[in-house]
This record gives C-alpha cells, sequence and structure tokens, in this order.
C-alpha cells in the first residue's frame, strides 16, 4: 500500500511543526510558525512519497520558505522551489527521477 497508507489504514503522516531550517522526510506534514529558512526535501524519495508545506502563520510573503530540491526536480526543473504567498499549503508528490517532485495543490 506504499508509504502513506498502512496495511491496517491508519494514515503514516508526520505532523512537524518547525520555525527553522528543517529536511523532511517521506510523507510529512510540516507546520511552519515563521519562515526565512529551507525546507530540503528528502535525498532518496521514492514514488508515491508526499511532502505537505503549510504556512500557519501568515508569514511566507514576506520571509519565503525555500523547498530545497535536495538533487531532484521539482515541477521537472532542477531549481529549489520558492513559497511567497501567505497561508500556502503546498502537497509536493514525487513521481520518479524523470518528472521529480510535482505539486498537487
Amino acid at each position: 500500500m506504499g508509504r502513506y497508507i498502512s496495511s491496517s489504514g491508519s494514515p503514516l503522516t508526520t505532523y512537524r511543526e518547525t520555525a527553522t531550517a528543517i529536511t523532511a522526510q517521506a510523507n510529512d506534514r510540516i507546520v511552519c510558525t515563521t519562515g526565512g529558512f529551507t525546507v530540503t526535501l528528502p535525498a532518496s524519495p521514492l514514488v508515491n512519497d508526499t511532502v505537505q508545506i503549510i504556512d500557519a502563520t501568515g508569514v511566507f510573503g514576506s520571509n519565503n520558505v525555500t523547498v530545497g530540491r535536495n538533487g531532484n526536480e521539482i515541477q521537472n526543473i532542477a531549481e529549489d522551489l520558492t513559497l511567497n504567498i501567505n497561508n500556502t499549503a503546498v502537497t509536493l508528490v514525487f513521481t520518479g527521477a524523470t518528472y521529480g517532485w510535482l505539486i498537487v495543490r
């Protein structure tokens, strides 16, 4: 069933709250309480791994968060992603080495 849902049907998402730089793990839900730092994506993701990044306090517009690609593409581009819209919630899904991480919302 992959790493997102266990065989018993329970979610495997890990909630992590942060105000500083962090390296995401597969299926993390990272709730940012400040901005101005980097969330680094996993180095060796598997297809269907998911990372969600949430601006809980509405500061990304003035204190951008950088999503570090960690060697894989984001949206089929070899560049880091800048989150700069207040109250954003972005979910990235790893699709494989060809296209990398894709934003699903």
